[in-house]
């Protein structure tokens, strides 16, 4: 209906219902806008859930390992509890986006992929081969199975996100990969056991935090 009394507006009487350049141009920004809020790929609630449920997932692997001396890793069901949560979280976040971008074609797609593909390498090289490694090496199980498993992904997944980021300036995003590399770097410290735990929070506070700052981005574009 906005759009309407915009488009009406925008038609100028006095040259036979021509649309006035400048008008058009403030119309498609803000059609733009709407686009963008109304589907944008990672819905605030849907994001908010999805860190729900990873807190959840770290939660269950700080909680089996609690008590352990020596420390021997968390047990093979929770390990599995976290490897469903994460599958069925990106699953989700990947439909939505697919649906969001469908029949979006162009240089932003060809840009995606290449981000895929870096988070991919960051995921695959990143703490599977620092641990294999290190046990290659004779770490202790604290090192391989705790400190490494828990921090190490949030530094490295983290970091190249914040590069990803900044090159696009997505304060929401960087904002959010720094409060997970902050939390990463602190669970270096923190000990086999209650690295799971803070691992968990600042991914936690990552998400929502994302969540929270599109949300606004979002509504402050609406009322601008």
């Amino acid at each position: 209906m906005n759009d309407a009394r915009d488009l009406e507006q925008a038609a100028d009487p006095s040259d036979g219902g021509s649309l006035d350049p400048r008008a058009a141009a403030r119309l498609l920004e803000q059609t733009g806008r709407e686009a963008r809020r109304q589907f944008d790929p990672s819905p605030a609630l849907l994001t908010a859930l999805m860190g729900a449920a990873i807190l959840v997932a770290y939660g269950a692997l700080w909680h089996s390992v609690l008590g352990q001396h020596p420390y021997t890793g968390p047990s093979l069901g929770v390990i599995a509890l976290v490897y469903v949560t994460v599958a069925v979280t990106s699953a989700v976040a990947v439909r939505v986006h697919q649906r969001a971008t469908a029949g979006v074609t162009g240089p932003s797609t060809s840009q995606r992929r290449v981000e895929g593909i870096a988070l991919l390498v960051s995921i695959i090289g990143g703490s599977p081969v620092l641990q294999g490694a290190l046990r290659e090496y004779g770490a202790s199980a604290a090192i391989v199975y705790g400190v490494i498993p828990a921090a190490a992904p949030l530094v490295i997944i983290g970091t190249t996100v914040l590069g990803i980021a900044a090159s696009k300036s997505d304060w929401p995003s960087f904002g959010a990969a720094l409060a997970v590399v902050a939390g990463g770097v602190a669970a270096f410290f923190v000990g086999p056991i209650d690295a799971w735990l803070v691992a968990g929070i600042s991914l936690f506070v990552g998400v929502v935090g994302y969540a929270a700052a599109t949300t606004w981005q979002n509504r402050a574009a609406s009322r601008a």
